[in-house]
């Protein structure tokens, strides 16, 4: 299954509005990891820590949802969007195998300069497993347009 290429004046607009969303996405995660501190160093975390506290000590919450597992999941859902969107902007023709590895290589890749810039920053930590994470969500992402995209031309064949 190889994507649509979008023609004419419909495929132009279509196209537009998508990297006008990627940008808008890249603009929101720039401000998220690039912020001078952590983005849960403040009450909400607090907030968020205290409460994983009561409902592991009241039983209702499971030991594995902690704060570092909330963290990672977050790092995947993060870059799911991106990925997703890339998947239907690029490379239309290149086989949909092709176009998932090179995304999520990508972002991998994007993911460690970002982490090799936090490093530098006063306030902020680079941990790898962000790039693992990072790169999950890319990848999941990507699978899921690969998946809409193909629901979508069976739909259309109707």
């Amino acid at each position: 299954m190889s994507g649509v290429v979008l023609s004419g004046r419909s495929g132009r607009v279509l196209r537009a509005v998508g990297w006008a969303l990627f940008a808008l996405y890249c603009v929101a995660v720039a401000t998220i990891v690039f912020a001078p501190q952590h983005v849960d160093d403040n009450e909400a975390g607090s907030r968020l820590a205290s409460l994983l506290d009561t409902g592991h000590a009241q039983g209702w919450l499971p030991g594995f949802i902690t704060y570092a597992s909330i963290e990672q999941l977050s790092n995947v859902i993060m870059f799911a969007p991106g990925g997703f969107l890339l998947m239907l902007l690029l490379f239309c023709r290149a086989r949909p195998w092709r176009r998932v590895g090179v995304i999520t290589l990508g972002a991998v890749a994007v993911s460690a300069g970002i982490e090799l810039i936090q490093t530098a920053m006063p306030e902020r930590t680079g941990d790898p497993l962000d790039v693992l994470m990072n790169g999950t969500g890319a990848f999941i992402g990507s699978l899921t347009a690969w998946g809409v995209h193909g629901l979508w031309m069976r739909w259309g064949k109707r």
